[in-house]
């Protein structure tokens, strides 16, 4: 029996280096950047020259290849876009013919590339700060809506993930009752990302997860220092502050609060575009597509796609579909401890002030 079980593990070794060996000369004979570029854009969801930069930008945060037969940058990269872009398994992905690789080489690769990812995260993923950055967004909510004082619309999406260890699942058990991140994304009204939270579970309410972010620290203090004039817009799940305006709910039509709201929700949907083109760029953050790691890692995954959103857009690679998850919906609104009560106060009258000043 010993002798039978020894021969089986020879063979089954013997196997395994004659499959590695073949990919290993699948993976020398072909190249990815040898396809058509449109195919290439259906694969990886970057154009070829965003790919070569992006790989330029993150080589000093991948461990450099020693051996001569190692996987390459470029190689690692792609299976990791194309997991992303596909929201297929890690062994489907290695099974491609134009990456060649074994399951425990794709799940390295989409580590190191994902933390590589979130290392460059800030040089694409900016919130603005100065007034030259605050004029630039407020102009396009102004010009496109009527809004004014603009620099973000704000909402939560939800990303399913695997149910994690017992001790913590109930954290992760959405509205909808199923395990996810509660995502929190700021938006300009061209749908560029300008901030993003994911390290909350499902169960964390819209609301929480503003009021629990740096971004509302620093509006806040912001604020208290003499910023008077700019805010973001959000749904009537968030609360009602001097820097967050959210819409006037049940107003007679015709009248300066009804024109409030619907300016408001013509600058908000800029946000709800942005998740939607977000999902449907990289499936991988679809409900039926759940991430199958530990939460933690999720949340550096949904970082990095947004990463690569962005960087999409700033070369210009027309966006695929827009794809819009139907439990992302309004939550009601609840009481926030961390927030000022005064603040609400000052948000009600920066509201009235508005509709005075702009819709009257």
């Amino acid at each position: 029996m010993a002798l039978a079980l020894w021969q089986l593990q020879i063979a089954q070794q013997e196997e395994r280096n004659i499959l590695k060996i073949r990919r290993r000369q699948l993976r020398d004979a072909s190249n990815p950047f040898e396809i058509l570029e449109s195919q290439f854009l259906l694969l990886y969801r970057l154009s070829k020259v965003a790919t070569l930069e992006l790989c330029n930008a993150i080589r000093p945060y991948v461990q450099e290849a020693v051996r001569a037969t190692a996987i390459t940058l470029e190689l690692k990269l792609l299976a990791t876009l194309s997991l992303l872009s596909s929201g297929s398994y890690q062994r489907r992905i290695g099974q491609d013919f134009l990456s060649c690789m074994c399951q425990a080489s794709v799940s390295k690769a989409i580590h190191e590339i994902v933390n590589a990812l979130n290392a460059i995260m800030p040089q694409w993923i900016k919130f603005p700060t100065q007034n030259d950055d605050f004029q630039v967004v407020q102009q396009q909510y102004l010009i496109n809506t009527n809004f004014p004082g603009v620099i973000g619309a704000i909402d939560g999406t939800h990303v399913a993930i695997w149910p994690p260890t017992k001790n913590r699942e109930h954290l992760y058990i959405n509205r909808k009752l199923y395990h996810s991140l509660n995502v929190m994304i700021v938006s300009d009204y061209y749908c560029k990302i300008l901030a993003v939270v994911a390290n909350h579970g499902g169960r964390t309410h819209d609301a929480r997860v503003w009021s629990s972010s740096r971004l509302w620290r620093h509006m806040f203090n912001q604020y208290e220092n003499g910023r008077r004039n700019v805010w973001l817009l959000g749904d009537s799940g968030y609360p009602l502050l001097p820097v967050l305006m959210t819409p006037k709910l049940n107003q007679l039509p015709g009248s300066p609060s009804a024109a409030y709201t619907e300016s408001h929700v013509r600058a908000r949907c800029s946000v709800e575009r942005t998740i939607g083109i977000l999902k449907g760029r990289w499936r991988c953050l679809r409900k039926e597509r759940a991430l199958h790691y530990s939460p933690e890692f999720p949340a550096l995954i949904v970082n990095a796609t947004c990463a690569l959103y962005n960087i999409a857009k700033q070369y210009n690679v027309a966006d695929v579909e827009i794809y819009l998850d139907d439990e992302d919906i309004n939550e009601e609104n609840i009481g926030i401890d961390n927030v000022p009560q005064n603040m609400r106060a000052r948000g009600h009258a920066t509201r009235e002030a508005i509709i005075e000043r702009y819709f009257t």
